[in-house]
């Protein structure tokens, strides 16, 4: 309630932050192209507390390509933010990797903070060049003794890392580490590694830990030495995770920013510019241009709204509630802001998973049939639950990743997605489910067939699509129970197999081989058969053998993971999303739907037009460090 109250107070001083009523047009200072530093950086070096900015930035350092513009210096970024499990929120504007995710989805991964790559011609060694010169946030040289030390202290310790992550596997061996010079490492692996540069460098390949995620492939040797038992024998491993969390105002980063003020208890917390960031603008400018992102702690969504609807957050995509879209257009001449509308990375907001490894086996069998999940299909009114989910502002499809995705294939954007109750019951009476007097549909033995939905929406657009589509299902003759739970409940029950047909939302629809859960049973998570999943996942040791559709898919996915060449690895990855989109392997309704970000119009170099997923950590492929602020 305290949160709450604090983000009512933030709105109630929004004309003290940026006036009550029009505003005026902002007075724009003017550009100083001789700074090559912010002027609270160049006041230090004045002063004798911190080297030239030369002799900060690297010799290569990076040079981000502007949105719109070259910017100026200065301004408190405010946003809203639900503590401490919200990592994101802060976590996706330091997004600096080893590799990075491209602004154009259809581009390669591009240079961080390695300025180069290669590999061998077997595909066995992915050699990589750092930056010379590179430095943390506390000035301490970055070398690659700080992967060395991720490696054999961070994922190779299980008292750490339990298993080490799957990328770094291959063949069923650990990969493992040459060091050629300070800049300079190789990695080698028992096999070509197809994930090396996507899942470990441009996705997990940040700094070590992100937040309450125990992804990395590096971290401040010169730091955290003095906490690992292995180097401290007064340390605990509890000393150890504490020196290396996000919040730990003390922990050097490779960021643009660094949490400077937090603690617990506090109702906000601030991150500062890094002085020894290490990119630079199309002029040579060091980056960020801003000087601090102020953080309101607040308790939910709807008080992040109640900021934003106010003016008081000047950039916002997280939390940022589409339904109340024309609230947000209203309010938005009188607080000086605009609405950019990004497509959310969601082929489907409404997915069903049909369970075909579920226990039991008359409905098993009636799960895996493609006639049974066609005719669940056709007997969905897609074009209805897009009026009412999103007010005709989604897309109506099938296909298993959007459209900004390399791997979209237009011809299987709606395959079997038509609305055709004809169609779904001729589908029904071949496989034998006839209707009986109470117009339900019993199995071909004549025992009672009943569909069980499970799901962990009790409210909101998602419940009432669920409620739609089980009605259209019982209009063909197929009873249908929605059981609701809470997703404490819900999701162990959907891992472990047991829900017949569970509901989510298919995301990862950008880049989907990242994390390819809805794909194929690539594991426990991928509730078109968890057990099968299970099975994948764990080598054939655990779950059940899945059947000859799906195990094509997970042998596809298997020469994806050998295979190092872009181009081949496209092709398959294609092959995949158009066999498991075809073969509805999930059932999906609408996707691609609006998702909202508040942008103030003093606020600059945020891409209007954009697919946001957090796979590639919206908004950090539009390299947040180069956002500035007109004062």
């Amino acid at each position: 309630m305290k949160r709450l109250l604090t983000a009512l107070v933030c709105l109630l001083a929004a004309g003290a932050l940026f006036g009550a009523g029009q505003p005026e047009a902002p007075e724009v200072a003017a550009v100083d192209m001789d700074a090559m530093e912010a002027p609270m950086l160049a006041a230090l070096v004045e002063a004798g507390e911190l080297p030239p900015v030369e002799q900060r930035l690297p010799a290569e350092p990076r040079v981000v390509q502007m949105v719109d513009s070259l910017g100026q210096y200065g301004g408190t970024w405010h946003r809203g933010w639900r503590g401490i499990n919200d990592f994101h929120c802060f976590g996706r504007l330091i997004y600096e990797p080893v590799l990075r995710w491209p602004r154009d989805p259809a581009d390669p991964v591009q240079p961080g903070l390695a300025r180069d790559w290669e590999w061998s011609e077997d595909g066995t060694e992915l050699t990589l060049y750092f930056r010379e010169g590179l430095k943390w946030s506390d000035g301490h040289p970055f070398t690659v003794d700080d992967v060395i030390f991720w490696w054999e202290d961070i994922e190779t310790d299980t008292n750490i890392t339990p298993a080490i992550h799957a990328e770094w596997v291959v063949a069923g061996e650990p990969m493992e580490l040459e060091k050629i010079n300070d800049t300079t490492i190789t990695l080698k692996f028992a096999a070509p590694n197809g994930l090396a540069e996507t899942v470990g460098l441009a996705f997990h390949g940040n700094q070590w830990p992100l937040g309450f995620e125990r992804f990395g492939f590096f971290a401040p040797r010169h730091y955290l030495e003095q906490f690992h038992p292995r180097y401290n024998s007064n340390a605990t491993y509890r000393d150890f995770e504490d020196a290396a969390w996000e919040y730990n105002t003390e922990r050097p980063a490779m960021t643009a920013w660094t949490i400077d003020e937090w603690e617990t208890g506090s109702d906000y917390m601030i991150a500062r510019r890094n002085p020894y960031y290490w990119a630079v603008d199309e002029a040579g400018r060091q980056l960020p241009y801003i000087d601090e992102i102020y953080f309101y702690l607040v308790d939910d969504n709807a008080a992040i709204n109640t900021l934003a609807l106010g003016g008081n957050l000047e950039m916002q995509h997280r939390g940022i509630d589409f339904s109340q879209i024309s609230v947000y257009r209203e309010q938005g001449d009188r607080y000086n802001y605009d609405v950019y509308i990004w497509n959310a990375a969601s082929a489907s907001a409404l997915t069903f998973f049909p369970n075909q490894s579920y226990p039991e086996a008359k409905y098993r069998e009636l799960m895996q049939s493609f006639d049974f999940r066609r005719a669940l299909s056709h007997s969905i009114d897609r074009d209805l639950l897009n009026r009412i989910m999103f007010i005709d502002q989604a897309t109506p499809r099938t296909i298993t990743v959007v459209e900004d995705s390399a791997l979209f294939q237009p011809e299987y954007e709606n395959v079997y997605g038509e609305f055709d109750v004809a169609l779904a019951n001729e589908l029904l009476d071949g496989l034998g489910l006839q209707k009986g007097a109470d117009g339900f549909r019993r199995f071909p033995d004549g025992s009672s067939l009943e569909l069980v939905v499970e799901t962990q929406s009790a409210s909101g657009p998602q419940a009432d699509g669920i409620q739609i589509v089980t009605e259209s299902w019982e209009a063909v003759g197929l009873r249908t129970r929605v059981n609701v739970m809470s997703r404490d409940v819900y999701w162990p029950r959907a891992t472990s197999n047991q829900v017949m047909i569970a509901t989510w939302g298919t995301d990862r629809g950008l880049v989907p081989m990242i994390d390819p859960i809805y794909q194929f049973p690539f594991d426990e998570r991928s509730w078109m058969a968890p057990s099968w999943g299970t099975w994948y996942k764990s080598g054939g040791a655990e779950g059940s053998a899945p059947n000859e559709d799906m195990r094509e898919l997970m042998d596809l996915y298997d020469e994806y993971r050998l295979t190092v060449d872009s181009d081949a690895q496209l092709e398959i990855a294609r092959e995949i999303v158009r066999l498991t989109s075809e073969r509805l392997n999930v059932i999906q309704t609408v996707g691609q739907a609006p998702a909202p970000a508040v942008v103030h119009r003093n606020f600059h170099n945020v891409q209007r037009e954009h697919t946001a997923d957090w796979l590639i950590m919206t908004p950090g492929t539009m390299d947040p460090a180069h956002f500035w602020m007109e004062r």
